[in-house]
C-alpha cells in the first residue's frame, strides 16, 4: 500500500501515513494522462490575437477615382490592405471551437487519480504537519524544504487560510504554490515532489471544493 511521508514542521519529526482510497490506488494509463494534459493545456490558451480584414473595417466600398486618366496608380476602395486604416491581410484571427480538446469527467478523474497514485507509489508525496507561519518568511520556508530533503521542482498545496505560508514559499523558484483543487494532471507531472499541508490533504481526501 502506498504511503505518504509526514513531516512535522514544528518538531522536525518524520513519520509515515498509509494512503487509502481510489485517489491513491488508481492505475496510471498513459493514453488517459496524455488526453488530460492536452485538454488542460488547450483550455489555458488565450486566443486573443485578432486583426480586422477589409470586410470588417469601416469605409465605403466605392472606387476612389476613375481607372484611367489621373496619372495615379489604379485603386479600388479605401479599405484595401495597402492603405492606411484599411483591412489587414493574413493577420491573426481567434481560433474556433474546432481547436478545443475535450475530455469527459470520468477520464479526467481517472487521469488525476492515476498521476497522484504514481507520485504516492514513488514515495514523492509528503504531508507537512503543524505548518504555522505567524508572518511570511522565505528563509524559514527554504529551511523547511531542506529539512524535508525535497529537491524540487515542488508542487505545494496550501489552503486559502494558510496565506502566510503561501507568501513564504512562493518566492522560492523551485516551488509552485497552489490551492486545493487549483491544480491538475499537468502540475502533478511537472513536479518531482508533491507536498500537502495537513489541511489541504484533508480537503483532497474529503473531495470537497472550496466555495
Amino acid at each position: 500500500m502506498a504511503q505518504a511521508q509526514v513531516f512535522d514542521a514544528r518538531t522536525g519529526r518524520r513519520s509515515e501515513m498509509e494512503l487509502k482510497g481510489p485517489r491513491f490506488e488508481t492505475e496510471l494509463k498513459e493514453h488517459v494522462i496524455h488526453r488530460a494534459v492536452v485538454a488542460e493545456l488547450e483550455a489555458r490558451r488565450r486566443w486573443t490575437a485578432s486583426t480586422r480584414g477589409r470586410s470588417e473595417v469601416a469605409g465605403s466600398g466605392a472606387k476612389l477615382y476613375r481607372q484611367k486618366g489621373t496619372g495615379r496608380a489604379r485603386a479600388g476602395d479605401i479599405k484595401s490592405p495597402i492603405r492606411y486604416g484599411g483591412g489587414t491581410w493574413g493577420g491573426p484571427k481567434p481560433k474556433g471551437p474546432r481547436y478545443g480538446k475535450k475530455i469527459n469527467r470520468k477520464e479526467a478523474r481517472a487521469a488525476f487519480d492515476g498521476a497522484l497514485s504514481a507520485k504516492a507509489a514513488e514515495g514523492m508525496l509528503y504531508v507537512l504537519d503543524a505548518l504555522d507561519f505567524e508572518r511570511p518568511s522565505t528563509k524559514r520556508a527554504k529551511e523547511l524544504l531542506g529539512q524535508m530533503g525535497v529537491e524540487g521542482p515542488v508542487l505545494l498545496v496550501l489552503t486559502r487560510e494558510e496565506r502566510e505560508a503561501a507568501l513564504s514559499f512562493r518566492n522560492l523558484p523551485e516551488v509552485t504554490v497552489v490551492e486545493p483543487f487549483g491544480y491538475g494532471v499537468y502540475e502533478l507531472l511537472r513536479a518531482r515532489e508533491v507536498v500537502f499541508s495537513r489541511a489541504a490533504y484533508g480537503r483532497l481526501t474529503a473531495g470537497r471544493e472550496e466555495g
